[in-house]
């Protein structure tokens, strides 16, 4: 460890807690000015013009302006890349960064740690463990607070066969995420995605679908979520992401996986908190082809006794978006 993985880490946090205090005004501010989700259109454009410019610029301003004009998207995409860039501009290994910028932003440095190996390769591990906490450590002090969800009930040990069938699910909708998302990148341009999501928001009034959506997601612990819900935000932030809009995947995700887990709790006969829990770290673990990490970050956030039940529920959400995978290729090449 040296010098620069220190100032990289320290860079990263600060650059995590400033993108967290900037997103939750532009939130506050759609919040109350919707009508600015008919702006989203020109924010693409903006976005898109951005590009190739100044790449920290493009990756901060293009993320606050898909929320406060009402995109579906998340943060930590943010947060890591311009993590990455920070690192760079220090000369420090670029895990460290990513590390660090996971780890501060989400205040789960375990798994920030194991999220930089697992999507990045292995290696500087003494740094990235580093990174890691001390990102962690100082978006904390510059104020950066995360959002607290708890399982409140759980089940006995056999369920780790409900984990395991849920699994399945939560693997199969990470991967009908990510296809949709090769489909909208290929076809929708920016701004025709921005009409599309603003469209749909404002004919529906589903203004909870907008943004982060974070209200949902803890209402999903506690209450019955929509049968549909899960579908309609893994739908809107495909359409966010894939056509070109700045902002993260994970906490949409983190919605998808954990309101369609609250409505396969009732069928299953297992407690809503519960599988919302396992949803919402197996479908982000899936995608994002880390189940370690979210397997960690499940213990960050709930507690030790989620372990046995995290580890079946994404590695298996894992394997199941890898087999859908590899079987959608196999029949795309041969159709």
């Amino acid at each position: 460890m040296n010098w620069r993985t220190v100032a990289a880490a320290i860079l990263a946090g600060s650059a995590s807690a400033f993108l967290l205090w900037a997103l939750d005004r532009a939130g506050a501010w759609f919040g109350e000015h919707r009508w600015m989700v008919g702006l989203l259109p020109l924010a693409g454009w903006a976005t898109q013009w951005m590009q190739g410019r100044t790449e920290m610029g493009t990756v901060f301003l293009g993320t606050v302006l898909t929320h406060v004009c009402g995109g579906s998207a998340g943060r930590e995409g943010a947060a890591v890349r311009v993590g990455s860039l920070l690192a760079g501009a220090v000369k420090a290994d670029l895990r460290v960064g990513i590390a660090a910028g996971f780890g501060g932003v989400f205040g789960t440095p375990w798994a920030g740690f194991l999220f930089a190996q697992e999507v990045a390769g292995t290696g500087a591990i003494w740094a990235c463990l580093t990174g890691a906490f001390v990102g962690d450590w100082v978006a904390r002090g510059w104020g950066a607070e995360h959002t607290v969800y708890r399982i409140d009930a759980w089940p006995v040990w056999w369920a780790m066969g409900w984990a395991g069938v849920a699994g399945l699910a939560f693997g199969l909708a990470a991967w009908g995420y990510h296809l949709l998302v090769d489909v909208v990148r290929r076809w929708v341009p920016v701004v025709a995605g921005g009409v599309i999501v603003a469209i749909v928001l404002y004919s529906t009034s589903a203004w909870e679908f907008a943004g982060l959506g974070v209200p949902k997601i803890s209402a999903a612990f506690v209450g019955p979520a929509g049968v549909w819900d899960w579908l309609v935000k893994l739908a809107l932030t495909a359409v966010t992401v894939g056509s070109g809009f700045r902002g993260g995947e994970a906490t949409p995700l983190f919605f998808v996986g954990a309101t369609l887990g609250n409505v396969m709790s009732g069928p299953m006969g297992v407690p809503m908190s519960w599988l919302a829990g396992l949803g919402f770290v197996a479908v982000f673990g899936a995608a994002t082809r880390a189940p370690l990490a979210s397997t960690v970050m499940a213990v960050e956030l709930f507690g030790p006794a989620v372990i046995p039940f995290a580890l079946v529920a994404c590695f298996t959400a894992d394997f199941a978006s890898r087999r859908a995978q590899s079987f959608w290729v196999d029949y795309s090449s041969r159709s």
